[in-house]
């Protein structure tokens, strides 16, 4: 990471904005018609900057005994700390994913109030998962891999760790996110089919 953190304006408008705005648009229509869409587009940016902040938090928290079980991201997907097969790994990874999301849900029914839609935060979750199971971890992406050797850098989404300085290479030209686009569409499509099934908001 570089100390002299300059974005290069244009090229960020780019490689980030027409997908974050598709995301943001698609995740939001979940939400419908029980929000407003200025409340559903709300709703989705808070996601998707939670998404890269979760993440972070997820590694700043204390890694050592006997906090580390309590923190499986770390202690299975990264330091594999458990000689565990491929996929169950990925497997108890993307479950670690969801409840990432699924914690809004769990405190909302607690303290019995209601400031998130179930929908959204489904598609939120399955977009989330299926970048970073499918892309990331499955077919592979150079940039993740630096992400598990260096471990403090390129959490993704890229445009955080832009705007933020933590991307492992800052120098490197960013990558055009338009090709997570489906991603977004797949995410949309499964949610408001549980949506649907089970009447969910």
């Amino acid at each position: 990471m570089s100390s002299d953190h300059k974005i290069r304006w244009s090229e960020f408008i780019l490689a980030y904005i027409p997908t974050v705005i598709i995301w943001i648009l698609s995740v939001s229509l979940l939400a419908l018609p029980e929000y407003t869409l200025t409340n559903a587009i709300i709703q989705s940016i808070f996601i998707l900057i939670w998404s890269y902040t979760g993440h972070v938090f997820a590694h700043m928290i204390s890694t050592d005994w006997p906090f580390n079980i309590l923190n499986p991201h770390v202690y299975l997907h990264h330091k594999k700390s458990v000689d565990l097969p491929r996929w169950l790994e990925l497997i108890i990874e993307a479950i670690v994913n969801f409840f990432g999301f699924f914690i809004f849900i769990i405190i909302q029914n607690i303290f019995n109030f209601k400031i998130f839609s179930t929908s959204l935060l489904l598609g939120a979750a399955f977009l989330y998962i299926t970048i970073h199971i499918l892309d990331y971890s499955i077919i592979g992406k150079e940039d993740h891999k630096l992400h598990h050797t260096k471990t403090f850098c390129n959490y993704d989404p890229e445009i955080f760790d832009t705007l933020f300085n933590t991307r492992c290479e800052p120098e490197k030209p960013y990558t055009n996110m338009i090709v997570e686009v489906p991603h977004a569409l797949f995410a949309v499509v499964l949610a408001g089919v549980i949506k649907y099934i089970w009447k969910l908001d």
